[in-house]
């Protein structure tokens, strides 16, 4: 099942305390109509660094898969569903809205769609909508990241109390808009972000390396360089 954490990319990266990646074979249960399936799932993984988005690289699944009922579509986000959710997710399942875009969108999109159903906290379904972007298809990535973008602007305006969850939010929001080549707002995000006194050098390293990758009107992913670590 998926674990939506809230990233913080203060002090240092977290790492994965594992040797290597592996997967099992599970049997499940699709809550919305019952079926039975098998689904091969992530069972540990070895993380060696990750990008300014904050996919994690090395030898593990990022993201962790997602369980998908064959029959429905429906995308198994959560461990357990209240029986309101249900409800609401069962109707939207059956909708012709949510069988076209399963046609098309990956299972983190998907998730995000569903998660919209229920209400979920703002917070999980921006970082559902990230991590759809890690494993988005080429021609999705621009939708998925511009959505993303909005969801971590709308957290942002919410000002978080934890100053730590304000900083990485502002972090994934200049890093998506610099993927997305709105390279002045993230330019300004950057700039005023780098006169915050609070900062340490660890995110001070990666605000001067933003900076230089905009100037360069780098579109492309890049891993968080060891001397910003």
């Amino acid at each position: 099942m998926m674990r939506i954490p809230i990233f913080f990319l203060v002090g240092a990266l977290m790492s994965v305390v594992v040797e290597a990646h592996t997967s099992y074979e599970a049997d499940l249960v699709c809550p919305i109509g019952g079926e039975k399936f098998k689904a091969v799932l992530a069972g540990s993984g070895t993380s060696y660094g990750k990008f300014l988005d904050l996919k994690p690289y090395g030898p593990i699944a990022a993201p962790w898969p997602l369980a998908k009922c064959p029959a429905n579509g429906f995308v198994m986000f959560q461990d357990k569903f209240s029986d309101t959710e249900l409800s609401r997710l069962e109707t939207f399942v059956a909708s012709t809205q949510y069988q076209e875009l399963k046609k098309t969108h990956t299972n983190y999109y998907l998730a995000a769609s569903l998660q919209r159903q229920i209400d979920a906290p703002l917070s999980q379904l921006a970082s559902t909508l990230l991590q759809a972007t890690w494993e988005a298809p080429g021609g999705l990535y621009s939708v998925y990241a511009a959505e993303a973008l909005e969801a971590y602007l709308a957290l942002l305006k919410v000002e978080p109390t934890d100053s730590k969850s304000w900083v990485t939010y502002q972090l994934i929001a200049g890093e998506l808009e610099r993927r997305l080549g709105k390279f002045e707002a993230a330019a300004n995000r950057f700039s005023v972000l780098k006169e915050n006194p609070s900062l340490n050098s660890f995110v001070k390293g990666i605000i001067e390396f933003q900076l230089q990758l905009i100037s360069e009107q780098n579109l492309t992913s890049q891993p968080i360089p060891s001397g910003k670590k």
